[in-house]
């Protein structure tokens, strides 16, 4: 009666959120617990907060201890890793110990499992009949991408769930049964909704500076993100009203100049854009040996727009008037590429240290050129090179203004020339 009396009092508040993160690799900073960060990020842009968060070793007395720690004092513990098929992957025996019950086979995994082998056709190892094996009672969560299922199992009054630890696999199963079994349990917590506004070349200072004297309407927060060089904005809010919807529209309004996308990546904005209008783009790379291209190629893949781009160690650092299309007609026929129905960008270092950026489009050659107001390693150099790069590319397809001020860099001069 006293355990059905807490599951009626936990449903009608937002339950406490552990994480528990296993491996060697995690807990010595071998690798990143990216995991921990995504999960954190994902449950409160959906109304529930991750309250503790924790790192344990590959040793059965560790991985049980931190989930009874953990289980005790919280509602629901999500553990990652551990549930692969050597020796070292412990995590469903330290949960049955835990719970003080027996590992049991799961024949409905080990059926799955020969069938994933069968559509490999391959042999399945003996060592994989070790990830069916799961504590007595357990419930499976499905696991598309991979050999590892998932469970969820009640320790201590908490409901814990044990996930594996490969990032997509990780992320799916949470996305697509952990959160929606957690948002039934827990139906009475709102579901937040959010508003991304992406900027680029103001400082979260300044960001906050324009925005924060505006009147906060009721259950609405924000947030932000900064990730070299862009600050992402995050409006917060439970329920859509005329208020919610003013106050974003402000926010949008005071961030304007610096705003490079709204709800989504400015790559993924820049492709839809070149989609929409039937452009390709190819790049002439002088400046940051292939990054840029690296860094749009999974959204050129995911809108369909084709990017071509070359790696060439130099092209003249100055042009002046007809040279723009002197230089480009020399490149194109220098690489054999169609140019018909394609934008051209060359990025190229200047001899005081900083970047050209040229944009050949229907009708006009735009071109600037900034220098750096600090100094930055390579790798983050190419990407305010590459932030740079996509907002010019982006102003032009979406018919803004074409040249913005960037807090991090001293455009020198901009130039555009008519064809």
């Amino acid at each position: 009666m006293t355990q059905e009396i807490n599951d009626k009092a936990r449903e009608v508040q937002a339950p406490r959120i552990a994480m528990l993160s296993t491996g060697e690799e995690v807990l010595f900073g071998d690798i990143v617990d990216t995991n921990a960060s995504w999960l954190s990020a994902f449950l409160f842009e959906r109304g529930f907060q991750m309250t503790t968060r924790t790192t344990v070793g590959d040793s059965l007395q560790a991985i049980s201890e931190g989930i009874s720690s953990l289980a005790t004092n919280h509602d629901i513990v999500i553990v990652n890793g551990g549930l692969g098929p050597t020796s070292d992957d412990l995590t469903a025996e330290a949960a049955a110990l835990c719970a003080e019950i027996e590992l049991e086979l799961y024949d409905e995994w080990i059926e799955r499992l020969e069938l994933m082998y069968l559509q490999w056709q391959r042999p399945m190892p003996s060592s994989n009949i070790k990830q069916a094996m799961l504590p007595k009672g357990s419930e499976i969560l499905d696991n598309p991408r991979g050999t590892a299922c998932g469970f969820m199992v009640n320790i201590h009054g908490a409901l814990c769930y044990f996930t594996p630890g490969v990032p997509h696999e990780f992320k799916t199963m949470v996305a697509e049964q952990i959160l929606p079994d957690i948002s039934q349990r827990f139906s009475s917590v709102s579901q937040k909704q959010v508003h991304r506004i992406y900027t680029f070349g103001l400082s979260e200072s300044g960001i906050a500076n324009r925005i924060e004297a505006l009147k906060l309407p009721a259950d609405v927060s924000l947030g932000y993100r900064s990730a070299l060089p862009f600050i992402e904005v995050k409006i917060f809010y439970s329920d859509s009203s005329e208020q919610v919807s003013e106050f974003i529209a402000s926010v949008e309004q005071e961030l304007s100049l610096n705003t490079i996308s709204i709800n989504q990546d400015v790559r993924d904005f820049a492709a839809s854009l070149m989609k929409e209008q039937g452009r390709g783009l190819n790049v002439f790379d002088c400046a940051t040996q292939g990054y840029f291209h690296h860094w749009i190629a999974e959204s050129s893949l995911k809108h369909d727009v084709t990017i071509n781009s070359v790696n060439i160690p130099t092209v003249l650092n100055h042009f002046k008037g007809d040279d723009y299309l002197i230089t480009l007609d020399g490149l194109y026929e220098q690489f054999s590429l169609e140019r018909s129905g394609s934008n051209t960008l060359i990025i190229t270092n200047t001899q005081s240290g900083g970047v050209q950026f040229i944009l050949e489009v229907q009708d006009k050659i735009l071109s600037q050129s900034v220098v750096f107001k600090r100094d930055y390693s390579f790798n983050a150099r190419n990407i305010v090179i590459s932030a740079i790069a996509i907002d010019m590319l982006r102003r032009h397809l979406n018919n803004d203004e074409m040249f913005a001020d960037y807090g991090s860099v001293t455009r020198v001069s901009s130039n555009i020339t008519t064809l």
